[in-house]
C-alpha cells in the first residue's frame, strides 16, 4: 500500500453531520501522519470547524463541496436517482475513481450499500458483498464479529460460506486474531439443526482446512465470546442487532429507574458508582462502531447514524486498519485458495 493514506469522508451523513463527523475526522487526523482525509459536504458547514486547523493539517485536508445530503428516511435507490452529487454518492465515487483508499459514511445504510455495489466491482470469488459489524464479547477480547447485518435478505449456502471466510479476514485485521474462530449462528448445536442452506454451509466449512471452523452456535451464545466471528443470512442479523441493541436499552433504562426509586437504591447506587460506570463503559454503542462493507473491491465502513464523535473516530479507525492490512486483496487471495 502507498504509505499516504486517503479516506474519503461523507462529513454530511448520520443524525449530526458536520459537528460530529468533521471533529472526528480531525481528532483521527492529529494522531496518524501519514493520512490524507476528504471531507466531503456543505463547505460552508465544514470551513468554520477548521478554524483551529494548524497549517501541517490543514495540508492534509481537501474539501470536496456539495450541498446535497442523502436523507436517513430515503428509498435507497434515491442515491443514484437525481443525487449522485449527494456527498455518500461523491464519496464512495472517489474509492472507484481511485482517488482514495477507504470511504467512511454514518448515512442511510441502504443508499450506502446500492451505492457500492454500483460503483465498486465485487472481489473475484464473492457472489454477494455483506455488513460485518462489530459486538460485546465476555470473552475473545471483548470483541466478536457477525455478519451479515443487512446487507442480503436471504443467502445461498455458498454465499454463507463466502461470508465466513471474508470475515476470519477482517477479524484478523481488526483484532489481530490469524486463526479465527468462526461459526454458524443456528437454532441448534446439533448437526442436523437449521436450513438446508445452513447444514450445506457448515459442511463446505468443515471440509477447508483453512477456516477454523467450530460449528453451530446458539442466540443465547452471541456475546460468550466462543467464537471470533459468527456468520448468517442478513435479514437474521439485522433482527439479531436491532434486537441486541433494544435490549442493552431497556437494561439501561431500567437499572436507571430502579437507582431513584428510593433514597436507599439511590446509596447504593452511589456506592456502586465506579462498578456502574464501568458497566456503561463497556455498554456504550461508541465502542462497537463501523460496520465494514466487505466483498467489493474497496474499503467502505459504515457508522451508526446515533454515533458520536468517539464513536465516529472508531469509524475512521477502523478504515485506516484494513487500508494497512489491504483486507480486499487479502479476500481476494483467500477466494483463490
Amino acid at each position: 500500500m502507498t504509505e499516504v493514506r486517503r479516506i474519503a469522508i461523507d462529513v454530511m451523513g448520520g443524525d449530526v453531520g458536520p459537528p460530529v463527523t468533521v471533529p472526528a475526522a480531525l481528532a483521527v487526523l492529529a494522531t496518524h501522519q501519514p493520512l490524507h482525509l476528504t471531507l466531503v459536504g456543505d463547505e460552508q458547514q465544514i470551513t468554520p470547524l477548521l478554524a483551529s486547523v494548524s497549517a501541517s493539517h490543514a495540508e492534509r485536508i481537501e474539501i470536496v463541496h456539495t450541498s446535497v445530503a442523502i436523507s436517513s428516511h430515503a428509498r435507497p435507490d434515491s442515491v443514484l436517482r437525481g443525487n449522485r452529487d449527494s456527498s455518500m454518492f461523491i464519496t464512495v465515487d472517489r474509492l472507484r475513481q481511485g482517488l482514495a483508499d477507504a470511504c467512511v459514511s454514518a448515512g442511510n445504510t441502504g443508499a450506502l450499500l446500492m451505492a457500492g455495489r454500483h460503483l465498486l466491482e465485487a472481489i473475484p470469488g464473492i457472489d454477494k458483498p455483506a455488513i460485518m459489524a462489530t459486538l460485546p464479547a465476555t470473552r475473545a477480547g471483548g470483541y466478536s464479529y457477525l455478519l451479515d447485518v443487512g446487507a442480503n435478505v436471504s443467502n445461498t449456502a455458498a454465499e454463507l460460506y463466502q461470508f465466513a471466510l471474508m470475515g476470519a479476514v477482517l477479524a484478523a485485521s481488526l483484532s489481530d486474531r490469524p486463526h479465527a474462530r468462526v461459526a454458524l449462528l443456528n437454532i441448534g448445536a446439533e448437526a442436523n439443526k437449521g436450513t438446508p442452506e445452513i447444514r450445506e454451509a457448515a459442511a463446505l466449512l468443515a471440509d477447508n482446512p483453512d477456516v477454523n471452523y467450530i460449528g453451530f452456535i446458539e442466540g443465547n451464545q452471541l456475546f460468550d465470546g466462543v467464537a471470533d466471528v459468527i456468520v448468517c443470512d442478513g435479514f437474521t442479523g439485522n433482527i439479531t442487532i436491532k434486537t441486541s441493541a433494544g435490549a442493552v436499552k431497556v437494561l439501561q433504562r431500567q437499572l436507571s429507574a430502579s437507582i431513584r426509586s428510593s433514597w436507599y437504591h439511590r446509596l447504593l447506587g452511589l456506592l456502586a458508582g465506579p462498578l456502574l460506570r464501568d458497566i456503561r463503559k463497556n455498554l456504550n454503542p461508541s465502542r462497537y462502531n463501523g460496520a465494514t462493507l466487505v466483498g467489493l473491491r474497496g474499503i467502505i465502513v459504515k457508522s451508526h447514524g446515533h454515533a458520536l464523535q468517539d464513536g465516529f473516530e472508531r469509524a475512521i479507525n477502523h478504515a485506516i486498519k484494513q487500508i494497512e492490512d489491504d483486507v480486499p486483496a487479502l479476500i481476494a487471495g483467500k477466494m483463490q485458495r
